[in-house]
């Protein structure tokens, strides 16, 4: 005669103690007693089993120089910055206006049209890493046409040079092309003037 095999179940901690009490309860009268007893049990055990320990630990060294390195201060050079040094023809390490005038010509001949934006695009990745780099072309587009005119190409470019030219002087040296960094909150600035000249934009987030 075949015997039948019985289901195992396996029997946790929790489930243990849900049935011992779910088998006391049927023999006992449904009360709110009882009823009460049961929502303590189960409170209790779910609390044990979520308050496992943090064994993560405290951070590393690495992980702690990492952070301090995310936060410290810096400086860097804007893209139309790094374009405009590019116009310095006479390697004296400053941009001047006329200078700057010469080099708008030289990269506008590079265009084969007034450039619309996706020909544009190209030109901003060359020169600036990116399309998303200011000026973008709708800086460029005053008339909102769609094109860019020789004119609006140059105007602009002069616009960005008055606004990096902080002392007015129409000449554009290499401390007023960088921009510093913040340092860490509560962490005095040191060399702030040796790093931007007196002239530099400090504090935030680096334009793109």
């Amino acid at each position: 005669m075949a015997t039948a095999k019985l289901p195992i179940k396996v029997m946790t901690p929790l489930t243990q103690t849900m049935n011992e009490v779910i088998t006391m309860r049927s023999f006992t009268p449904n009360s709110r007693h009882t009823s009460v007893t049961i929502l303590l049990v189960s409170l209790m055990a779910l609390s044990a089993c979520a308050s496992k320990p943090d064994r993560r630990g405290p951070p590393t060294d690495r992980e702690s120089r990492q952070g301090s390195r995310a936060q410290s201060s810096g400086t860097f050079m804007q893209p139309v910055a790094a374009l405009l040094s590019l116009m310095d023809t006479n390697r004296d390490k400053r941009v001047s206006l006329e200078e700057l005038k010469s080099g708008s010509q030289a990269e506008w001949s590079g265009f084969s049209q007034r450039p619309s934006a996706t020909y544009f695009a190209q030109w901003s990745i060359e020169n600036l890493g990116s399309t998303d780099a200011m000026p973008t072309f709708m800086s460029f587009d005053r008339d909102f046409n769609g094109v860019i005119s020789q004119t609006e190409f140059s105007s602009q470019l002069e616009r960005e040079f008055k606004r990096l030219d902080k002392n007015a002087d129409s000449m554009l040296d290499r401390s007023e092309m960088i921009i510093a960094f913040a340092a860490r909150q509560g962490e005095k600035s040191r060399g702030r003037g040796q790093q931007d000249g007196g002239r530099g934009q400090g504090g935030g987030r680096p334009p793109r």
